[in-house]
């Protein structure tokens, strides 16, 4: 009897604790439920200048996540009354907030305007700079008595290849009366302004030459409309045109005209390739000129290239001329510039892998190269898996879960910034909660940034996920970096249009890495990122229901469609996964421009030398990553297949 009575006490306390506890679970979480009603109504009344509605309620708000917006949208409203104690102790607080970077601005500008330059300069942060603060301190500084670094500062300010705001106009007047402003200088800014295309402020810095003014206006002239190079008289040197003024002119115009016509600038320049280029102009105009013509297959650009950078001293052009060399089939010199590509270019997988494969297409007599092949397939990319599949090799995924402890873990949650974030989904607003997420992650160390992607993975918030991990450059991590997400409706779809899970899998993972409501600048929606005409022309064609172009950003919705989309492009393409993959991306019409009279090429050259940067990496991703999404889904799966290995046109 005396035991049951304990038995029963024992019992009745534990009963006791967890309705303590419940009972305290559920009142914090009605406490949470009512705080949320009286925050939109405090935001509501600060936005109607209700101000005493809002003193009412900000009161049963302090401990609320979120109260550090009421008082940045307070302080905002009422700027002007605002004391400078008052928005110190609210950057001191609240100075994490994503947007109080914007408060700090107005009032630094308040500061400089009031003359408080001890207050101004003990706040002023390298995340606070602006050319607009810049010259405000460096006339104060003039006006201290440091006329040599305002002099200094006010030169640097004024050097640039755009307007600068009208709030550096009384430093820049008080330097051209002490002398500071000389012709040479002005022609630097011009030579910039014309650099960057701001022709409207070229026009006017010629008028600040008077002894030059007649060769400035040709420097616009010949800049604006750069085939005038073709006249050649008119751009001798002489005494009133010295040699490094017509160097510039031509050099500026040159660049302008291989950006924008670029078989024009390469007939043009052998009519100036003699004057005296400085080495990085020499190179700059190499890349404007001779790069663009690699990237439109013109074999005259490897003579052009070499001629101007003959020691591979810069990588972009490096990079194209043995693209170049690849795409038209000059094995031999593509092997000759591998044996002697720059050591910045001969570490990386890539060009390793260019080298023993360019060494075998200029000569038979090279071999297998298997144990050459055996290094490169240790790494896990695009290269390393091709060299896997010519070593025989498995593929090297080398998964290590990122290092992480529980410690770090429970510091992260315990920040504002995370429980802000928390906050905002709980509240259904996943764009705030995403850009707290972003701005926290701003200022972290890389281990705090590995701890933060491991805690969005274990939220199932694959983007943010992915994001942090590649930001802190922890890449052997591929449960956070390649998670299975939407796996149902992926197989599903797949399935049903006859097409590899692994590639629809990896297509999805480029495009959006999962986020469900990505939207691009171009317009393109959802998870396959589908541009709204695709998505509905697809939907009518393979009948899935679609109203308008919100349904894009529906998870099913959008796999249906852009699986449907994929079926297609793979019809279309034969089967080939590398076409298709470089059709999703740049469109059907380019990928047939590419390949229009190529006759036949390995595919790993045309993936190579495909001209859109964006496009290359994007198809050489997308075939690695169906390799990595073949492991998980225990589906053997080549980073090309057999059939997709050359291609004939």
């Amino acid at each position: 009897m005396h035991s049951n009575t304990r038995f029963r006490s024992a019992a009745l306390l534990c009963f006791l604790a967890i309705s303590l506890s419940l009972s305290s679970f559920f009142a914090q979480a009605g406490k949470l439920e009512t705080q949320r009603l009286l925050y939109d109504q405090a935001m509501g009344a600060i936005e109607k200048g209700d101000m005493a509605r809002y003193r009412q309620l900000e009161a049963g708000l302090r401990d609320y996540p979120l109260y550090g917006y009421l008082v940045l949208a307070d302080l905002n409203r009422n700027f002007d009354s605002a004391s400078d104690e008052q928005l110190r102790v609210f950057l001191r607080t609240y100075g994490d907030l994503p947007f109080a970077n914007r408060l700090k601005a107005r009032w630094l500008s308040r500061l400089a305007r009031q003359g408080k330059w001890n207050e101004f300069t003990q706040n002023y942060a390298a995340a606070d700079k602006s050319a607009a603060f810049d010259c405000q301190l460096a006339m104060h500084q003039w006006n201290s008595g440091d006329r040599a670094h305002g002099m200094q500062q006010a030169q640097a300010l004024w050097t640039v290849g755009r307007s600068q705001p009208n709030a550096c106009d009384p430093l820049f007047e008080r330097w051209q009366q002490a002398g500071g402003l000389t012709e040479d200088i002005v022609w630097q800014r011009l030579r910039l302004a014309l650099l960057y295309r701001q022709d409207g402020l070229a026009r006017y810095l010629t008028k600040q030459m008077p002894s030059q003014q007649a060769l400035a206006e040709r420097f616009v002239d010949t800049a604006t409309k750069p085939t005038l190079l073709r006249q050649t008289a008119n751009y001798r040197v002489s005494a009133s045109q010295p040699a490094n003024k017509v160097t510039d002119i031509a050099t500026v115009a040159l660049r302008r005209l291989g950006r924008d016509d670029s078989q024009a600038a390469l007939e043009i320049w052998p009519l100036y390739k003699d004057l005296p280029y400085t080495e990085e102009d020499r190179l700059a105009i190499t890349r404007d000129i001779g790069v663009r013509r690699a990237r439109k297959i013109d074999p005259a650009a490897l003579t052009f290239m070499a001629t101007n950078d003959p020691l591979m001293k810069d990588d972009e052009i490096s990079e194209w001329r043995i693209r170049l060399a690849l795409r038209t089939r000059n094995w031999e010199i593509a092997r000759s510039l591998t044996q002697q590509m720059p050591a910045s270019m001969a570490s990386q997988s890539r060009w390793r892998y260019w080298k023993l494969r360019s060494a075998q297409l200029a000569s038979s007599e090279s071999g297998e190269l298997i144990n050459e092949y055996k290094a490169l397939a240790q790494e896990r990319d695009f290269y390393g898996f091709l060299a896997a599949e010519r070593s025989g090799q498995p593929y090297a995924l080398n998964h290590v879960s990122a290092p992480v402890s529980d410690q770090q873990l429970a510091e992260l949650k315990a920040l504002p910034s995370t429980q802000r974030a928390y906050e905002f989904l709980a509240r259904d607003e996943v764009v705030n909660a995403r850009r707290e997420w972003y701005h926290a992650g701003d200022n972290f160390s890389r281990e705090q940034l590995m701890a933060q992607a491991k805690l969005a993975r274990e939220m199932a918030w694959y983007f943010p996920a992915i994001r942090g991990i590649s930001i802190a450059e922890y890449w052997d991590d591929l449960d956070i970096r390649f998670p299975m997400a939407y796996q149902e409706p992926i197989m599903q779809q797949a399935r049903a249009r006859q097409i590899n899970s692994t590639w629809v899998y990896a297509i999805t993972r480029q495009e959006s890495a999962f986020m469900a409501d990505a939207r691009s600048h171009a317009g393109a929606m959802g998870l396959m990122q589908l541009m709204p005409a695709t998505a509905r022309e697809t939907a009518r064609q393979y009948d899935i229901p679609y109203g308008s172009a919100n349904d894009a950003l529906i998870p099913e919705r959008n796999i249906a469609i852009g699986t449907a989309y994929l079926s297609r492009l793979n019809g279309q393409f034969k089967g080939n996964r590398v076409l298709a993959s470089a059709a999703y991306n740049a469109g059907p019409g380019r990928v047939r421009q590419w390949t229009n009279g190529m006759g036949s090429l390995p595919a790993d050259v045309w993936v190579e030398a495909i001209p859109f940067d964006e496009t290359r990496k994007y198809v050489q991703s997308v075939l690695s990553y169906a390799v990595i999404y073949g492991e998980k889904l225990g589906i053997k799966q080549s980073v090309m297949e057999q059939h997709e290995r050359y291609l004939e046109f």
